[in-house]
């Protein structure tokens, strides 16, 4: 039995397929580690994780370490866990609140507003803005996770950010990818690739387990979410590595 490492994701129902196939793949054994996007590149840089699910941007930036496996967390067009709400037309948009802690990064965000959407907001991370904090009629809120597929839209105008994505590159949008530091064996390696591929081919039971077993939630992992990182992602990823500092609009000021 293949003895797995210290792995750190994030849950939430994009990943379900992921922690159900580290949990529950017969030949895995794996301190699971769940955690936010941005603590699990934390952890893999302080050698407390060995595995992990991270940001693409982060990818780039990691040394000692290297892309480990052959899917990811993606989507080819609509994504629905993610999305821009805002009340004024996008011209009209002065500030971008986002969560720095999420798979959304601002890199992601500069490439939207600099090729597509023609706009210099300010990035505001949401957890600089005071408690009592409330929108006002030109900031946009960028909604991310299971709270972004299951609530309804808040806001007068609604952005698909998979389908904004796929608008400005006409390539996927690649949220995060796997990565291992440099003494993962090759047999560890594998067995963690056998783990990922059981929990994808068993998805409606890794839903009935996380209580998000629904014909909606069902379609949106298997036809919206694409976990295979093919040629045509790692070329996206490349790309995004390529120009997505150098388009990144002006972070908060303080």
């Amino acid at each position: 039995m293949a003895i797995l490492r210290r792995i750190a994701l994030t849950s939430y129902l994009d990943t379900v397929p992921f922690v159900y196939g580290i949990k529950h793949a017969p030949e895995c054994r794996a301190e699971l580690l769940l955690s936010s996007p941005a603590r699990s590149v934390e952890l893999i840089e302080q050698g407390a994780a060995d595995i992990a699910l991270v940001p693409t941007a982060a990818a780039d930036r990691l040394r000692g370490v290297r892309i480990l496996s052959e899917y990811c967390l993606s989507s080819s067009e609509r994504l629905a866990t993610a999305r821009m709400e805002c009340d004024v037309p996008l011209q009209q948009i002065e500030q971008i609140i986002y969560d720095a802690e999420w798979f959304i990064t601002s890199e992601i965000l500069g490439r939207l507003c600099t090729h597509l959407w023609r706009i210099a907001p300010k990035l505001i991370d949401r957890s600089e803005l005071p408690a009592e904090w409330q929108p006002a009629p030109t900031d946009a809120e960028i909604i991310c996770g299971t709270e972004a597929f299951t609530s309804a839209r808040r806001r007068r105008y609604e952005f698909d950010l998979g389908e904004e994505w796929h608008r400005s590159t006409r390539s996927p949008l690649v949220l995060g990818v796997w990565i291992a530091r440099a003494d993962v064996t090759p047999e560890e390696s594998d067995a963690f690739e056998r783990a990922l591929t059981f929990g994808i081919e068993h998805t409606w039971e890794a839903l009935t387990e996380s209580e998000l077993a629904t014909p909606e939630s069902y379609t949106q992992l298997t036809e919206r979410i694409d976990y295979l990182f093919d040629q045509e992602k790692d070329k996206a990823l490349r790309k995004l590595w390529r120009e997505g500092v150098k388009v990144a609009p002006r972070a908060n000021p303080g």
